[in-house]
């Protein structure tokens, strides 16, 4: 393409071009410092220019403007990565060098883009896709639409994915997670994009009833079949007629029962505790469990050809100290949500933040929970700082997270910071920190400007 010299731009010309650009730029030199972003990178990020120019990657991380670890080097070939923003926004930047007429690398460009934009695009673009293909986005966008579902990790996205795929069919689903992942969550989600979204939900705990009783609850019962049955009663699978039975804590189920169980997933038909009447049944059954049943099976607590009845679709749930992508965000969902209910205006300090990512979360899901509408309810001020976190947050270690070998100076340093910031975060002033640091007042004061703590 040939250019006139009416077509030559000022620099200034250029740059105004580029910030009317609806994709975000930005321009880092060859260390990866930022010296230029568009106003776009702005409406994308929610941060300001400020935050952003002048700081690499690494040191945005530091500044928890970045939550992802995944930092990776742009060498000569294009790089497209995924990065979590502290805001909850998730981002793709795709980075590639800018070369001079020697082949020499000068600066690095790299194109914006927030995940929410490139899904309509997306959306948009298979529009006019056959009636079965659109089918499927549209209960991918209903599923993820869903308020009680929340995360964007790798991992969160492909089980979203999975259970889109099976919740219209009829298969047995069994769900396989620790306690507190959210087993039930999912449950309720193949339920409301299946065709039986209409027809009843009933969750049973396995668990939780007494076994005197688990039976007459399951099957139901009629009038005189044991003492105190004045009455009849229908049992909860016949309740759930025409819609989803979710089974939960199935590894809990007493043996006896596993094959009346087994009987009716095969023969879809139930009888009465005292009837020899027989009950059509139409149902769809789920099962959940935190306990491993192929182990179940060979102490013989479990019957192995129930386990394989059940075992049609398997769906392991990842532990949230497996997708740590997703602890902010359910975070900030959990801080809405409370805020909301108790009428208060919380909100997570860097370090709480930090401190709460790092967090192994046993309890996951639901101790996460429990623990912002803790802090919500009883933190008096409005900032939640790390003197507020539960003893078990804020003792983690600084080597819990480290993964790769560092320069024991910077390891010296990097625990000096996290000390001193969380000393001048619990303590009304300098010289009180200092005092618990057992370091002389003018010392901390050295340290703090030497290491450019906000403070």
């Amino acid at each position: 393409m040939n250019f006139t010299k009416k077509h030559i731009l000022k620099q200034e010309h250029l740059i105004q071009a580029l910030e009317q650009s609806f994709e975000g730029l930005l321009l880092s030199d060859i260390e990866g410092r930022v010296f230029y972003a568009n106003r776009a990178v702005e409406q994308i990020s929610g941060f300001s220019k400020k935050d952003i120019v002048g700081k690499t990657p690494m040191e945005m991380e530091e500044d928890g403007l970045i939550v992802s670890q995944s930092m990776k080097v742009v060498k000569k070939d294009p790089l497209t990565i995924s990065q979590m923003l502290s805001t909850g926004r998730e981002v793709f930047i795709t980075s590639k060098p800018v070369f001079d007429y020697d082949g020499k690398i000068i600066c690095y460009i790299a194109n914006y883009r927030e995940l929410s934009t490139l899904n309509e695009l997306h959306k948009e673009h298979h529009n006019q896709l056959d009636i079965n293909y659109t089918e499927l986005q549209q209960l991918r966008a209903q599923l993820l639409k869903t308020d009680n579902w929340i995360g964007n990790s790798y991992k969160t996205k492909i089980l979203k994915e999975k259970v889109t795929k099976v919740a219209k069919t009829e298969a047995i689903v069994l769900i396989v997670g620790e306690s507190g992942v959210g087993k039930e969550v999912i449950s309720k989600n193949i339920h409301k994009i299946s065709d039986r979204k209409n027809a009843p939900y009933i969750q049973i705990n396995c668990g939780a009833i007494p076994e005197s009783l688990i039976e007459a609850e399951l099957f139901g019962y009629e009038k005189g079949a044991f003492t105190g049955a004045s009455s009849a009663k229908p049992g909860l699978l016949e309740v759930a007629n025409g819609g989803t039975i979710l089974l939960d804590e199935i590894g809990e189920m007493p043996l006896h029962l596993q094959v009346k169980l087994l009987r009716v997933i095969q023969t879809k038909e139930i009888t009465r505790v005292g009837s020899t009447k027989v009950k059509k049944l139409d149902v769809r059954f789920l099962a959940a469990t935190n306990r491993d049943l192929k182990e179940l099976v060979q102490q013989g607590k479990f019957r192995e050809d129930l386990y394989y009845r059940l075992n049609v679709i398997p769906i392991p749930i990842p532990s949230l100290r497996e997708r740590k992508e997703d602890i902010l965000t359910l975070s900030y969902h959990f801080l809405t949500k409370f805020n909301a209910k108790y009428t208060k205006n919380k909100r997570l300090s860097e370090e709480s933040q930090r401190l709460i990512v790092n967090y192994k979360w046993p309890g996951n899901v639901r101790q996460l929970e429990n623990t912002i509408e803790h802090l919500v309810i009883l933190t008096e001020t409005d900032e939640i700082l790390p003197i507020d976190l539960p003893k078990e947050i804020t003792k983690i270690s600084f080597y819990d997270f480290m993964n790769e070998i560092i320069p024991l100076k910077v390891l010296r340093e990097e625990n000096e910071i996290k000390m001193i910031n969380m000393a001048l975060s619990r303590f009304k002033s300098i010289r009180e920190a200092a005092k618990h640091l057992d370091v002389d007042h003018s010392t901390l004061v050295k340290k703090i400007k030497k290491y450019e703590i906000d403070y």
